[in-house]
């Protein structure tokens, strides 16, 4: 009995406590940051600043709960293994999007409109962007993603039309109405974390018999800078669910 109330009454490595509950705070702040700027609490610059700021937190953190792997280890004589070791695995997901994200950032190009159609881009008609297309951004596009092309299908205009609709319907955008007799179609999309919004064109043309090229362009109302690559991935995503979509139809 002795021996087992002196090992339910190790004491706990604090270290260990402090680090899990630095990392929770850390990924509460890090969410509020996107989150704030998208309602208007603060500007997208300080929403930035906070991410940075939570990222510091957590590494400081991951250096506390490292220490209560060791410290506190099964068969040691303090507590606090499972906290550092539940820290970790919550932190290390958070620490990887946030280093992706920067990285994406710092890596690609500081375009933020992009088209299949770079000499000849679709127009937005009905959605409210009054972006231009600058022809000077072409070769940054087409270094960056040279796999951004027209994507031509076996299927009809209409028939490509209506798959677009659908596919744009299932992502859940916005839609505006289509132009079915010039078999255009505009919709405009929101970021998850920062509720920007990006506006997107489809353009479709027929070619040959029974068969469709598809020009798409997706474009991002806020900034004049980079995008980290969504407008690229987003159009590369719509049309890997198009091919899918024209195949099994």
């Amino acid at each position: 009995m002795a021996m087992h109330s002196q090992t339910t009454k190790k004491p706990v490595y604090k270290p260990a406590v402090i680090g899990f509950g630095l990392i929770i705070l850390s990924i509460l702040v890090a969410m509020s940051g996107p989150l704030g700027s998208r309602i208007g609490w603060w500007s997208y610059d300080f929403a930035i600043d906070i991410l940075k700021w939570s990222a510091y937190g957590g590494i400081v953190a991951s250096v506390l709960c490292l220490s209560g792997l060791v410290a506190a280890r099964p068969g040691g004589k303090r507590r606090g293994f499972v906290f550092s070791l539940l820290g970790l695995i919550i932190l290390v997901p958070m620490l990887l999007f946030l280093q992706s994200w920067k990285e994406a950032e710092l890596s690609s190009p500081p375009i933020h409109d992009i088209s299949t159609n770079t000499e000849n881009p679709p127009a937005f008609w009905s959605a409210p962007n009054t972006q231009t297309y600058n022809s000077g951004i072409a070769v940054w596009q087409e270094q960056a993603y040279p796999d951004i092309q027209p994507l031509v299908l076996p299927v009809s205009t209409d028939k490509a039309l209506d798959l677009s609709i659908g596919i744009i319907r299932d992502k859940g955008w916005k839609l505006w109405k289509p132009d079915r007799e010039e078999n255009h179609v505009e919709a405009t999309a929101t970021t998850f974390w920062f509720g920007f919004n990006d506006d997107i064109v489809i353009h479709i043309t027929a070619i040959g018999e029974g068969s469709s090229r598809i020009d798409m362009r997706s474009t991002s109302r806020f900034g004049g800078g980079g995008d980290g690559g969504t407008n690229a991935n987003r159009i590369s995503s719509f049309f890997k669910a198009l091919k899918n979509a024209a195949g099994s139809s």
